[in-house]
């Protein structure tokens, strides 16, 4: 029993944790939009960073509620489990085959870099060029700087939701067996 409730508060202060690192990038790759509408995969993102913080402190409250210690905790991890799984398959696809690197003999993910919703601070246009990144008086190597910086923030972002996604299994399945043993 007291095993249980260790590794339930260990799993809810990683849940948490990772909630916070999620609505963090979430938030500044968010605050790196400037031009257009904000791609709905950041707001998803920042909705999955504060649900997991949210959850987790259900689940905390959870060791002293025995509302929360059944289905209803079951309930809730599996669907933040889902959501943060859901949310991690949106930025794979978004980032899909997008390397964080610019190369001089890799042109086509050079565009890709510039030319995606997530790291170019928004477009008016993309087919004249006219995103957010080329109307600032940068250095080439700032522009990199900030692309490759937001690529890598994206990418973060994608990991914890999966790793998140995988706590809240984890602890849908502590609660089952819980449950289950009476």
């Amino acid at each position: 029993m007291v095993l249980s409730t260790i590794a339930n508060w260990a799993l809810r202060a990683a849940q948490g944790l990772f909630g916070i690192v999620i609505l963090g990038l979430s938030v500044t790759l968010i605050r790196g939009h400037h031009w257009g509408d904000l791609p709905s995969s950041l707001g998803y993102s920042a909705f999955v960073g504060g649900i997991a913080i949210l959850a987790a402190g259900l689940g905390l409250a959870g060791s002293f509620v025995s509302f929360l210690q059944g289905i209803v905790g079951i309930a809730i991890d599996g669907v933040v489990a889902i959501i943060s799984i859901v949310g991690g398959i949106v930025l794979a696809i978004k980032t899909k085959g997008i390397e964080c690197k610019v190369s001089e003999n890799d042109l086509g993910n050079n565009f890709d870099l510039v030319y995606n919703e997530l790291f170019n601070g928004g477009c008016y246009d993309t087919k004249k060029g006219l995103c957010w990144i080329y109307s600032q008086s940068w250095s080439t190597k700032k522009m990199e700087d900030v692309i490759l910086g937001h690529c890598r923030e994206s990418k973060a972002d994608m990991v914890f939701m999966f790793m998140t996604g995988g706590l809240f299994l984890a602890t849908a399945l502590l609660l089952f067996l819980k449950q289950r043993k009476g």
